[in-house]
């Protein structure tokens, strides 16, 4: 019998449509969780913006301050103001629910922002499965850790627009094909 697959995940749902997703987040030092150090490595919580659009996640330069955290060398960053050289750090992120990411390298970011220290990219978003959705008027956001299966929309609307049509019936896509040979095949 095949083990069963296990994930961790975190559901953030809003009153109505948020313009931003920002959830809590807990940053340390990276280390081993398999071998954790004695004391531990400080730990700041935190606010973390969401962003499809950042390739790395960053910190700001007050919470690598508050957690007199070491860097391992320079990274190019490109922004919105060019190219710049930052200094780069490797840190753990614990987000909701005991969502862990280990060893992520994030750059510095010379924030002034409110609401959040810590921006999450694409190199952690990527390690799992993100969606969000606006039913109703609500945004609600959901997170897993590793990615378990494809979210496809095109498929599932096919799958429910195709529901009840028989293999040897013309395809309703218009085509004049029997559904066989038309989009069964692609479902």
């Amino acid at each position: 019998m095949a083990a069963p697959f296990h994930f961790k995940a975190f559901t953030l749902k809003a009153n109505g449509r948020m313009n931003q997703i920002i959830t809590d987040v807990a940053v340390c030092a990276a280390f081993d969780p398999e071998s954790p150090p004695s004391p531990p490595p400080q730990t700041i919580q935190t606010k973390a913006l969401w962003d499809t659009g950042a390739s790395k996640s960053v910190l700001s330069e007050a919470l690598v301050k508050s957690l007199n955290l070491v860097s391992v060398g320079k990274r190019e960053v490109h922004h919105g103001d060019g190219v710049s050289d930052k200094a780069a750090y490797m840190v753990n992120l614990m987000l909701p629910n005991h969502v862990g990411v280990v060893g992520i390298e994030a750059t510095e970011f010379p924030a002034s922002h409110n609401h959040f220290t810590v921006l999450v990219g694409m190199d952690v978003i990527g390690l799992g499965d993100f969606t969000v959705t606006n039913v109703e008027g609500r945004t609600c956001m959901s997170f897993r850790m590793p990615s378990c299966e494809m979210v496809d929309y095109v498929v599932e609307a096919n799958r429910l627009m195709f529901k009840n049509v028989g293999r040897n019936n013309l395809c309703p896509c218009g085509s004049g094909k029997k559904f066989k040979v038309c989009h069964l095949t692609s479902l």
